[in-house]
Parts: structure tokens; C-alpha cells; sequence
């Protein structure tokens, strides 16, 4: 199998944790899309828009719990991978994005997020409005260099050498 057609498969075939992480995360996220929403209107002067806001909001809560309570029960349910197996998932992100974390833990993802802020504003300088798009660009696309390049290749060698240790 050629590497078009395994990142095919790994995209028609995430695994079921993900899919329940993305879905709790969604509802919690257009929570806080609406509170964004409905506090501009009730700015503005719309001030009758605070009963739909609540009752949006009450609906995307218990979704989120619900959609939270399924992601805790299926990760009880599915057992933890072994290191060893990292580098054989299919999906290269997804691959990565393990070694790196059983290397680095949680560190590398916050350093790259603060290190592509930095450099995005270093870069551009201080926002005005044109500039603010070349924000919404720049900065992932650091974070992708600095983490799933960078980062990788610097954490590949050390989770070779500590897996075959192990």
C-alpha cells in the first residue's frame, strides 16, 4: 500500500475516542460562540436576545455533557496503546503528535503555541485591521513547522532510543 492510499484509509477510519473528543469539544465551543454572539447584540441594544442566549446555552451544556460522559466511557473502555506501537498508526499527525507527547508530555504544544505568537508578532508588528488576517495564517502555520517537524525531529531519536531500551 503506497503512502496516498494509508493516509486515505486513516482519514475514512479515525478512531472512535477521537471522534467523541471533537464532539464534546464542539458543543463546548459553540457555547462559547454564542456567549461571543450574544453579548455584541446585548451591546448593541438588543437586550430580548438573553432568553434565546439562555436557552442556547442550557442546550449546548447538557449536549456537551452527554457527548463528555460517552468520550470518559469509551476511554475506559479502550485500553491504552503501547509506546512501542506509536510509530505503526497510520495516520502520520496522529503518529507524530504521540511520539512527541511521550517524549515532551504536554510541553512542546504549549512552547510551540507561544513561540508562533511570538514570532507571528514579531513578524507583523502591531495588529491593524488588514494585518489580523496574516495572523490567522501565520501562526498555524508555525505551530505545524515547530511541532510536527521541528519537534518530531527532535523527539523521534530519543523515543527510538527509549523504546529499545525497553
Amino acid at each position: 500500500m503506497n503512502k496516498l492510499q494509508e493516509l486515505k484509509e486513516a482519514m475514512q477510519t479515525p478512531p472512535p475516542e477521537r471522534l467523541a473528543k471533537i464532539e464534546y469539544q464542539s458543543h463546548f465551543m459553540t457555547m462559547l460562540g454564542v456567549s461571543v454572539v450574544c453579548v455584541v447584540l446585548i451591546m448593541k441594544g438588543l437586550w430580548y436576545i438573553i432568553f434565546a442566549f439562555i436557552f442556547s446555552l442550557g442546550v449546548s451544556y447538557s449536549q456537551g455533557m452527554t457527548a463528555y460522559a460517552k468520550y470518559k466511557n469509551i476511554m475506559f473502555l479502550v485500553k491504552p496503546e503501547h509506546p512501542s506501537n506509536y510509530d505503526k498508526d497510520i495516520s502520520p499527525t496522529r503518529r507524530r503528535s504521540k511520539i512527541i507527547n511521550y517524549v515532551f508530555k504536554e510541553n512542546a504544544k504549549w512552547a510551540s503555541i507561544v513561540t508562533s505568537v511570538i514570532v507571528s508578532v514579531m513578524i507583523i508588528g502591531p495588529p491593524t485591521l488588514v494585518q489580523s488576517l496574516a495572523y490567522f495564517i501565520l501562526i498555524p502555520t508555525i505551530f505545524t513547522l515547530m511541532y510536527f517537524f521541528i519537534f518530531y525531529w527532535m523527539a523521534y531519536p530519543i523515543y527510538k532510543r527509549e523504546v529499545k531500551i525497553k
